[in-house]
């Protein structure tokens, strides 16, 4: 066995061979050669077919149980602004209030996380849709503008800190809102969740940008305890409160990222963000070398480490691996990993998706992306210096 360390775009690679013969010569493609004496020679020119770069993604399909709100300054990515629209359901069919005012509203949302200064204060303003949710996964994506307007008196400045003790936002709604709205609709808009949503479409929330740190907050929409409250007094005088919930309807969250590409395209570091923002492609076409070598691979191990400690930010937990093909992002069978190592690396197994790649002429661009992309703001800072390098070990076996 031989270990090769050669440095590409300060990519390394370490290549491994067993032979089965000890005394051959043999030229695998033209930039590839075993020696007699089980000496690996790797080309320079052979390397140059490893591409690895960042790029800003188009914006993704924005439906999710996870709903973002806030906004934060990044260093790097710039100002990340974070809003989501929602719908509320029926908590029956055929409902029927007789409403004649209503005493309060109140909206809940629970807490699951957030990304950024706890300190943070949300400026928080709510409006009601004016054009309704399509529950198409393919009709909204995270740079889809719905539109809506604000509730008069919908405006809430609210610490973080005492929304994450509590974990849950709670805000109550202007007074009177949602007799008209809601309460009063005819019988037909309240016979089912269908008519429902086409006559009271929802809400959208968001913040006013951050003018420093800042912060997002996610909210578990899926949750029992996502719901608006409408206490009202019927016509009998009698004092009821109904709960709507939010959790079968549908959610769509919009982000926008303001990028200093500067920062983006840099040959110290790579990087990939949340919510259609930055992905890192690579492109192992120098895998095709090895066609009709009779190699097989015993072991392929992709280190992906953490470049001067993502720069203070929360690290992700997980990324993911993904094949790109034809302008489709489609999982890699047989891959493990992913998962965030000493806070130092990430490291993929690629030992069965390189054999297919050198045996089947198979695809050889992947794209990192952060893990579960579309329900949260993660980043992360790539290492792309020559004393801390991605890494590939590459460990094959002569046939």
């Amino acid at each position: 066995m031989y270990n090769i360390i050669l440095t590409f775009s300060k990519l390394v690679l370490l290549l491994g061979l067993f032979f089965a013969c000890q005394n051959e010569e043999s030229i695998i493609g033209e930039n590839i050669v075993i020696s007699s004496n089980n000496e690996v020679f790797l080309f320079p020119d052979s390397l140059k077919e490893i591409e690895i770069y960042s790029a800003i993604e188009d914006s993704l399909q924005a439906q999710s149980s996870i709903g973002l709100l806030g906004s934060y300054n990044d260093p790097i990515s710039g100002l990340t602004n974070a809003s989501f629209s929602f719908q509320i359901t029926l908590p029956n069919n055929d409902m029927e209030f007789d409403a004649n005012n209503v005493n309060f509203s109140k909206l809940t949302l629970p807490v699951s996380d957030f990304f950024g200064d706890s300190l943070s204060i949300l400026n928080i303003r709510l409006s009601t849709l004016t054009e309704s949710l399509s529950s198409d996964e393919n009709s909204f994506f995270t740079s889809s503008v719905i539109n809506s307007e604000l509730i008069n008196g919908a405006n809430y400045s609210i610490s973080l800190n005492e929304v994450l003790d509590s974990n849950k936002l709670e805000i109550d709604l202007p007074q009177n809102f949602g007799l008209g709205e809601i309460l009063n609709l005819d019988s037909q808009s309240l016979s089912n969740n269908e008519n429902f949503t086409n006559a009271f479409y929802g809400f959208q929330m968001d913040v006013e940008p951050a003018d420093q740190n800042g912060a997002i907050v996610y909210f578990d929409c899926s949750s029992d305890i996502a719901e608006l409250e409408i206490n009202y007094t019927n016509k009998n005088n009698e004092t009821i409160s109904t709960f709507f919930p939010i959790g079968p309807g549908v959610k769509i969250n919009n982000v926008s990222h303001n990028y200093d590409e500067e920062s983006i395209y840099t040959s110290e570091y790579f990087f990939v963000q949340s919510m259609g923002g930055v992905y890192t492609e690579m492109d192992f076409k120098f895998l095709n070398d090895l066609q009709d070598s009779l190699f097989i691979v015993n072991k392929a191990t992709l280190e992906v480490p953490i470049h001067n400690q993502n720069n203070g930010f929360p690290l992700p937990p997980q990324i993911s691996l993904v094949e790109y093909f034809e302008n489709n992002l489609i999982p890699i069978e047989g891959i493990n990993g992913g998962i965030l190592i000493n806070n130092e690396r990430y490291e993929f197994d690629l030992t069965q998706h390189f054999q297919k790649i050198i045996s089947n002429n198979h695809n050889s661009v992947c794209r990192i992306y952060p893990y579960n992309r579309s329900s949260n703001v993660s980043r992360l800072q790539i290492s792309n210096s020559s004393s801390n390098p991605i890494k590939l070990t590459l460990i094959l076996i002569r046939g």
